[in-house]
């Protein structure tokens, strides 16, 4: 039975498909050196300071792309075989604005879909249409059409249109 993954088997499993964004809060361990320990929330400018390498852009970058990086970086001159873990410890909150009884921000959670993210905003109202859903996704907000079943990632805006019919 798969009924009791931890989270941090599940966050492992799921975590690089979600690009780091502003509002995250990241962990960066280095193997055998607890001074260079970083734990930080990611600001608007999408940087954060690193000890020995100074600030680095986190912003668009996978958790393995970033340790792949910061590897390659204390690996010139500052460490020898350096092995980094980066984990996104919290993730940016989803949004949800229209024809919901309850529009606003909610804690993202893994594997959420469009209409779970509807329940948690108090379900659609009564003029709300049932099929003209769109998400703003990224940091170019890119504009998505939205089925029940899409899925929801960190950051994304949903919006539920009204019907007129």
């Amino acid at each position: 039975c798969l009924c009791f993954v931890t989270f941090s088997q599940h966050l492992a499993a799921n975590e690089d498909r979600f690009l780091i964004g502003p509002g995250d809060a990241i962990e960066i361990n280095v193997y055998n050196e607890p001074d260079l320990r970083v734990k930080a929330k990611v600001g608007a400018s999408g940087t954060i300071r690193i000890p020995l390498i100074g600030n680095v852009t986190v912003i668009g970058k996978t958790p393995k792309q970033l340790g792949s990086e910061l590897e390659a970086a204390f690996d010139d001159g500052y460490l020898v075989n350096p092995s980094v873990s980066v984990v996104i410890a919290a993730f940016r909150p989803f949004y949800i604005r229209g024809s919901v009884n309850k529009p606003g921000s909610y804690s993202f959670e893994f594997d959420m879909t469009v209409d779970q993210a509807i329940a948690v905003a108090g379900g659609l109202k009564d003029r709300a249409s049932k099929t003209k859903w769109t998400i703003l996704r990224g940091p170019e907000k890119q504009k998505l059409t939205a089925t029940p079943e899409t899925s929801v990632f960190p950051g994304d805006i949903i919006e539920i249109k009204e019907s007129f019919f």
